[in-house]
């Protein structure tokens, strides 16, 4: 017999009246009219071809081959409520690796309480950090930490923080002071960091192009940690975004200007492939962010 022509719900019914013996405490039990139970018993017989339940006496008793069925219906039916109940996660026993892209800044300003909480709660998983990669964002990943808009594709996402930019120099530099204008700031040698390392423009540029003013690029790096050790040793400028800025490590080294010119704004977000959405560890790791 093939199992598509079959119908399942017959199996549950006949373990039922197995275990209970009994049509009606079966009925019971399925929440069914005891009618509806004895035509499936009937329909059982006729599958099986044995009476699998007959009567001895005051009793009902099992057949040999329901006796060999009964665990086996038994272990059938308690399988199939696991399949089809929703899958749980708990993080005390739970060993999974989460692996998220995220560049430097994400993993100085976003990630660390992320990472703590999951030494905390889960401590049998652990957390990989890549380096972000243009517009990779797939099912090998948990989820990406990125400032762009979300990409095409099938892709959920949900907007962390928002920021803004400002400026960082050496102390003493011999051009910022609280009068600088556009062109000034436009006309300085630049730093701009690219996490891929193929960026030379970025949202500042296209602010000044809105006022007509390009600024040269002296350096690109991809990384923002090494950048204020850079710009405090050279004249150069680096516009670089506001929670970065107020960090000890950062302002120690560097004077915090605020743009001669309205910042641009952007969203940091998390993105996720749709495929992850719905399961419960993705949930919770979301969930802790």
């Amino acid at each position: 017999m093939k199992l598509r022509n079959f119908d399942l719900n017959l199996l549950v019914i006949l373990e039922a009246v197995l275990a209970e013996t009994s049509i009606t405490r079966a009925a019971r039990r399925l929440n069914l009219s005891q009618p509806a139970v004895s035509q499936a018993l009937a329909r059982a017989r006729d599958v099986f071809g044995d009476e699998l339940l007959v009567r001895d006496g005051a009793q009902m008793m099992l057949t040999p081959l329901a006796r060999r069925l009964a665990p086996q219906l038994k272990e059938f039916c308690a399988g199939a409520a696991t399949l089809l109940s929703p899958a749980g996660f708990d993080p005390r026993s739970a060993a999974i690796d989460f692996t998220v892209c995220a560049n430097d800044l994400s993993e100085l300003l976003i990630l660390p309480p992320l990472i703590a909480s999951v030494a905390q709660q889960a401590p049998g998983c652990r957390v990989i950090v890549r380096a972000p990669e243009p517009y990779l964002i797939d099912a090998m990943i948990d989820f990406a930490i990125i400032g762009l808009p979300v990409p095409q594709g099938p892709f959920c996402s949900r907007d962390l923080h928002e920021d803004k930019f400002v400026v960082i120099a050496r102390p003493g530099h011999p051009v910022l002071n609280e009068q600088l204008s556009p062109e000034t700031f436009a006309g300085l040698s630049h730093a701009l960091v690219s996490p891929t390392g193929q960026g030379i423009i970025g949202p500042v540029d296209t602010a000044l192009e809105r006022l007509g003013l390009s600024r040269r690029i002296a350096l690109s790096v991809t990384r923002f940690t090494t950048l204020p050790q850079i710009v405090a040793s050279t004249d150069l400028i680096a516009s670089v975004p506001s929670r970065f800025a107020v960090r000890p490590e950062v302002h120690t080294l560097c004077q915090v200007w605020p743009l001669p010119f309205e910042s641009p704004r952007f969203t940091m977000r998390m993105v996720w492939h749709q495929m992850h959405d719905a399961d419960p560890a993705h949930q919770w790791l979301r969930g802790l962010l």
